[in-house]
């Protein structure tokens, strides 16, 4: 089968390997359409000889063979999902994912729009469900107010839609620019990032929120969500920080520090059936609209080098407001 891999000097290759064979929990997937993520480009330049080749996360794809324990879909079915970086990933015609971080597609949507929204909802949700505690039903969290930092980024597209859903107060930030798309997805209050953003908060009618969603810079935002959030709240981070983050200075307010990692359930083996339990709520959600695709540029091409390279130059210039979306011609 043909794969894009990473070589030794971090340059995209297409490589030819023998398809591989499922493990007992494995499904085996002939990929229809893949998402390009950031994450893809900063998992090249993590390269290690210990580390997968074949990059590449978000995939939809036709389920062509199953494993000894594998019970979950029958041969044709149709799944999404967003894999794991200890493995193998979508840059190829085929992939082994573990079933249980599957679901079948949407039915009602278009490939490539289901294909942009795996790993991003599950950040979402793991967010929102996993770490906040809200319930997942449509409407059942009155009275909550959440900030999104960046609200317009991929993963930040996808939470601020879900919280609207979930009946939260959505304020986001973003540059000016991006205010329509923020409305768009579920955002009640936008916010410009380069201005003061607790004077365009207490201007908006907001003295605090009870929990800020860190998308972008960390430790840049560490001491204002300090002051937005209010006592017992919560302040949830994805994105890495090479700066050191004084976490004592919230004993005062009794607010919890945490860590977001989409990937964590894949590479730990830890309740992992409940990322395709996410992922088959999305599916409805999508198929129904009440969820958005945040899909911007489909490319119909093969997936090879050099279409896995245009789409990361794409990514690297900012070109792209949303998700790109590589879909095999039939």
């Amino acid at each position: 089968m043909k794969t894009v891999a990473v070589n030794e000097n971090r340059d995209l290759v297409d490589v030819e390997i023998a398809r591989p064979t499922p493990r007992p929990h494995d499904v085996l997937v002939q990929i229809k359409a893949i998402s390009i993520n950031p994450i893809d480009i900063k998992r090249i330049h993590r390269i290690t000889p210990d580390d997968p080749r074949v990059l590449g996360y978000d995939a939809l794809g036709e389920v062509v063979a199953t494993g000894s324990d594998a019970h979950q879909y029958q041969i044709g079915d149709v799944i999404f999902y967003a894999g794991g970086t200890n493995r193998n990933g979508s840059y190829a015609d085929y992939q082994l994912v573990d079933e249980r971080l599957t679901a079948l597609a949407p039915t009602k949507t278009m490939v490539a729009e289901a294909a942009a929204m795996p790993l991003t909802w599950l950040t979402a949700y793991e967010i929102l469900v996993d770490k906040l505690g809200y319930q997942p039903a449509q409407g059942a969290n009155k009275n909550d107010t959440i900030l999104v930092i960046n609200g317009a980024g991929g993963a930040g597209s996808v939470l601020t839609q879900f919280a609207n859903w979930l009946g939260l107060t959505v304020i986001a930030t973003a540059s000016p620019r991006n205010f329509d798309w923020l409305r768009t997805h579920g955002t009640v209050v936008c916010i410009d990032y380069h201005g003061d953003i607790q004077a365009q908060l207490n201007d908006a009618g907001y003295q605090s929120v009870d929990a800020v969603v860190n998308f972008f810079d960390t430790a840049g935002y560490f001491d204002i969500a300090r002051e937005i959030v209010r006592p017992f709240g919560h302040l949830v981070n994805v994105a890495l920080t090479p700066e050191p983050i004084d976490i004592i200075r919230l004993q005062a307010k009794s607010f919890s520090f945490d860590w977001e990692l989409m990937f964590t359930k894949s590479s730990l083996g830890y309740d992992m059936a409940s990322q395709g339990q996410a992922l088959a709520l999305l599916s409805r959600l999508l198929d129904n609209g009440d969820i958005k695709t945040t899909l911007t540029k489909r490319v119909v091409a093969p997936i090879n080098a050099t279409t896995i390279g245009q789409t990361h130059a794409l990514l690297k210039a900012n070109a792209v407001v949303g998700k790109i979306v590589v879909e095999v011609p039939k």
